[in-house]
């Protein structure tokens, strides 16, 4: 009998752990049915979660929050070489570097793996965009503000691109053989304009210019001449910047604009060059040519493309062109006419193109042409005989200081021929007409100087040389009387 209840409590002593296991458990489920009941989505009943699928828009700026991964590239580099090398370029390129991806210009799902979701139709996929299209992609990310803000880009470029005569052709006439913004900056391999390898480069710009405008077959639709590039390379511009690499040279967009790419009217030449020719274009506003309505501007004596350095040789022609009064005047109105196509070649571009040899005027050009040849020439002696003194191995330092001022002088001259005043021209030339004689004076003083020590070396030398013969002689004479 002692054997049943010891039984008994060795078995309540054996259940009670399990049991407190079990109610640990109902209470959990408990819980966790309190918790489904609270969250409908989590019951089991509900199935999977789901959303709304929303199509990404195309964006050129990444967003903090969005996924960085990139299924376009994973898949496009294992293609073909082709597609593997557009990968690399976009990688190197300057949107690549800053995370701009491929959804950004061509739409579609980057973070799917499935290639038919990634470029499906709901994912916002566009695929190539038409060069139509692609300005306006372009400028969906380049026109905005916000986006741009970070880069310190300039906003602008869409809507001067739509005033140009490129975006104009394209808008107006859908001609799609006109510079969009990829034929310009690249397409996979875009790179930033300071980076000498860019298209866009101050260096490389002719050339990107010419890759349309040097093609006969482009521009035959537009007539318009295709020699621009080859007649600009040998311009005083074309090689300071392509040979000389000065990036203060003017390249085609420094005149005729990039974004907003234009040829300059008449009436605008004058500010156009005066972006760089700031004092010139002051002096040019102050003479008689800039009150006149169609008064020479500086494509009539300097040209365009064809721009050479000026010198006092482009006054006149060698031989007097015949002109006469039609050549300036209107038949009908005797009203002033400037008929462009007498200035298109280089020797035609002289005073007397435009004036006769009978008139007050050339007579006034004459006398400038006169004042600034006296001063140049004045120059020019006093600089070759400086290099004579120079050679010669004498100082010339104080000669070369009065010289720079006499070139100072002769160049602010030349650049006061564009008022027309004789009178200011005059008194420039006159100066360095001058200063040139007198850094000759020093030159010729030193040059004087040097054959003065020649002479006096030729007598030392005679003197010395007549002393070793005395002594040769005395020498000789001794051992004649000597013993033996």
């Amino acid at each position: 009998m002692t054997i049943v209840p010891r039984a008994i409590n060795w078995a309540r002593q054996a259940v009670r752990p399990l049991l407190l296991a079990a109610l640990v458990a109902v209470a959990g489920l408990a819980f966790a049915g309190a918790t489904a009941a609270a969250d409908p989505s989590a019951s089991p009943d509900a199935g999977p979660a789901t959303s709304p699928a929303v199509a990404p828009a195309p964006s050129s700026a990444p967003d903090a929050s969005a996924p960085t991964r990139e299924s376009c590239v994973t898949c496009h580099a294992a293609i073909d070489n082709r597609q593997h090398d557009i990968t690399e370029q976009w990688a190197a390129s300057v949107h690549g570097k800053s995370g701009i991806g491929c959804s950004s210009c061509h739409g579609g799902d980057p973070t799917a793996d499935d290639v038919t979701v990634a470029m499906s139709t709901e994912a916002g996929f566009l695929g190539v965009p038409d060069r139509s299209s692609a300005v306006g992609i372009c400028g969906e990310c380049h026109a905005n503000i916000e986006r741009m803000r970070q880069y310190q880009l300039p906003t602008d470029q869409l809507t001067k691109y739509r005033a140009s005569v490129h975006g104009q052709r394209l808008s107006e006439a859908n001609d799609t053989r006109v510079a969009i913004c990829t034929d310009c900056h690249g397409v996979h391999d875009v790179k930033k304009a300071s980076d000498p390898t860019a298209a866009v480069f101050p260096l490389n710009v002719p050339g990107l210019c010419a890759s349309c405008h040097a093609d006969a077959d482009l521009m035959k639709p537009y007539d318009i001449p295709t020699d621009q590039y080859q007649t600009y390379q040998a311009s005083v511009h074309g090689k300071a910047l392509l040979i000389d690499q000065d990036l203060r040279a003017p390249s085609c967009a420094s005149c005729h604009g990039s974004h907003d790419a234009k040829p300059p009217q008449s009436s605008e030449v004058v500010g156009v060059c005066g972006k760089c020719h700031t004092a010139t274009q002051a002096l040019y506003e102050q003479s008689r040519h800039a009150k006149l309505a169609v008064g020479p501007k500086c494509w009539t004596c300097h040209g365009t493309h064809d721009v050479v350095t000026p010198d006092e040789s482009r006054f006149f022609h060698p031989e007097r062109p015949q002109i006469d009064c039609t050549t300036c005047h209107d038949v009908n109105d005797r009203s002033l006419v400037l008929n462009a196509d007498r200035f298109t070649n280089d020797a035609d571009r002289r005073c007397d193109t435009c004036h006769h040899d009978t008139s007050i005027i050339y007579s006034q050009a004459q006398a400038i042409h006169g004042a600034l040849d006296k001063a140049s020439a004045a120059y020019g002696i006093a600089e070759q005989r400086i290099a004579e003194a120079a050679a010669a191995g004498m100082i010339v330092s104080d000669a070369d200081v009065t010289l720079s001022e006499a070139k100072t002088n002769l160049i602010r001259g030349r650049a006061e021929v564009h008022t027309t005043r004789l009178a200011a021209v005059a008194a420039l030339t006159d100066a360095a007409t001058s200063k040139a004689a007198e850094a000759q004076a020093f030159a010729e003083a030193r040059l004087q100087e040097s054959a003065s020590r020649r002479e006096a070396m030729v007598v030392v030398v005679v003197i010395i040389l007549l002393n070793i013969v005395a002594l040769l002689l005395w020498r000789r004479s001794l051992h004649a009387h000597s013993p033996g």
